[in-house]
């Protein structure tokens, strides 16, 4: 199976809705829930409800999920019996703190009667905030807490639609159902008692997570313990990480420097066709921009491609560069209008001469990377200055997604602008990517820590570089045939290519 199937394959089995399914509103795309409220009012498992069942979480690590399966079940027939149920519907650890004494004392010295049990139970008493402390602590009866349980525990049960999560979900709405809290269809009531041997469990267990994260919706939680569980595996565990990885950069600095090989010698070959259908001295737009747009692009991927194999920030900013260059070429030929060929050098040296203009202003505050006589010069080259008008918008009067539709080139829009437009705009996404790491402490949450060694690097952009300079070189060849030259990204891909051909 190629690539491209199993990409295929594996996006059709993933439970997330199609941008086709997203609902526009203004510039903002709403996914189903969002779109019908169904977001609002609701409580996190991972931040708010995962702490209040972490005693079924620990109870599953520690002992199996089979032997807690058990005891949940025993839990429950203890819940239905109990001539109090309806008090008991709660199966949180707030919920137990808030029964009164002797009650309290009950519930919890039934979740603690076996020696397992206890053991499994223990890492509670790590947590000064524990709700209910004094009654856990005596019904352990000096258990001996270690943390390695509860951090397995916390990792089973992070992610909201695991099945030990499902579980200790499933613990918690039959609580509420035994308690008389909700009111469950017997169809659906028989299926949930029988868990989870009974059914078809691809529609049980999303049916538990649903039920039980509805239980919350537009009530005031009290979110005292959650925030304290949190906050203590925070200060009392360390971060971790991944150790450093031993990469080998021979191999990939073979494959770069073929590839800059291959950047070189087109290079050469673009400048000897420049000098083969350079016709004029005067000023001629078209040529201009089309090898100068080449040129610079090829200028890009070899500055790039000499410092690093493209798998960092830097290279992000240079495809986002080089797919606009793309797009303006291609909409350029297309246009085939002298006055729009102008127009786009006309914008460049109007762009040149002000901030010419506003580099005068500014005396000694200047900035150091720009040159004063260079921008002065380039104002003045193709007409005197005080005949070169400054504009304010854009050469085309569109923006980039509207001119790559317009040449048939939105797909590679698609592709390129997104993601590598917030890596120039500095959006969080990228920041992300780019500067922190997860936290592999599940007491942690998965949160971000900022690498405190060399980051790791980025998916190369090589390739995709590639792509957009060769399109780039094939517009050239349209606009003065006959230039044949591409950069060679993979020898090797191209061997198998040619004789798969053959």
């Amino acid at each position: 199976m190629g690539k491209g199937a199993r990409n295929r394959k594996k996006r059709k089995e993933q439970s997330r809705t199609l941008i086709s399914g997203h609902q526009r509103k203004g510039k903002r795309l709403d996914p189903p829930f969002v779109h019908f409220g169904l977001n609002r009012g609701l409580v996190s498992w991972t931040n708010d409800r995962l702490p209040e069942m972490i005693w079924a979480a620990l109870l599953i690590a520690s002992v199996g999920r089979h032997t807690a399966l058990g005891q949940f079940r025993e839990f429950l027939r203890f819940v239905f019996e109990h001539p109090q149920k309806e008090s008991l519907y709660d199966g949180t650890l707030t919920g137990f703190s808030r029964l009164p004494s002797e009650l309290q004392h009950e519930v919890i010295g039934f979740l603690c009667r076996l020696e397992p049990s206890r053991g499994a139970l223990a890492p509670l008493l790590l947590f000064d905030a524990l709700p209910a402390r004094a009654t856990w602590e005596e019904k352990l009866r000096n258990q001996q807490p270690r943390s390695g349980h509860l951090m397995e525990a916390v990792r089973l049960t992070l992610f909201h639609q695991s099945q030990e999560a499902t579980d200790c979900r499933w613990i918690r709405l039959m609580c509420a159902v035994f308690g008389r809290r909700m009111i469950i269809p017997n169809e659906q009531l028989l299926l949930l008692n029988a868990y989870p041997v009974k059914g078809d469990q691809a529609f049980v267990r999303p049916s538990i997570r649903a039920a039980e994260g509805a239980m919350d919706m537009g009530e005031s939680k009290d979110k005292i313990w959650p925030q304290a569980f949190w906050n203590e595996c925070w200060q009392k565990t360390p971060c971790m990480g991944l150790a450093p990885m031993e990469r080998s950069a021979e191999s990939g600095e073979r494959s770069t420097s073929a590839i800059i090989a291959s950047v070189v010698a087109v290079r050469q070959h673009l400048t000897a066709h420049w000098e083969n259908t350079h016709s004029t001295t005067a000023i001629d737009a078209r040529h201009d921009a089309v090898f100068g747009i080449a040129l610079y692009a090829i200028r890009i991927a070899q500055e790039l491609m000499s410092v690093s194999s493209g798998e960092n920030i830097l290279g992000r900013l240079a495809l986002r560069t080089l797919l606009e260059l793309r797009i303006t070429l291609a909409y350029l030929l297309k246009q085939g209008s002298d006055e729009l060929w102008r127009k786009w050098r006309g914008y460049g040296t109007g762009q040149a001469k002000l901030t010419s203009l506003k580099l005068d202003e500014m005396a000694d505050t200047a900035p150091q990377h720009l040159n004063a006589d260079v921008l002065r010069h380039i104002a003045n080259e193709d007409f005197w200055e005080e005949m070169v008008s400054v504009d304010l918008g854009h050469w085309a009067g569109e923006d980039l997604r509207k001119l790559s539709e317009d040449v048939n080139l939105k797909s590679e829009y698609d592709r390129y602008y997104g993601w590598t437009s917030g890596f120039v705009h500095g959006q969080w996404g990228p920041i992300r990517e780019s500067v922190f790491r997860t936290c592999l402490n599940p007491l942690h949450r998965g949160h971000r820590c900022p690498y405190t060694e060399k980051p790791e690097p980025l998916s190369t952009v090589i390739v995709d570089i590639g792509d957009l300079m060769n399109g780039i070189l094939a517009d050239v060849d349209r606009a003065y045939p006959s230039f044949p030259h591409r950069i060679v990204l993979d020898q090797q891909e191209t061997k198998e290519s040619s004789a798969g051909s053959s």
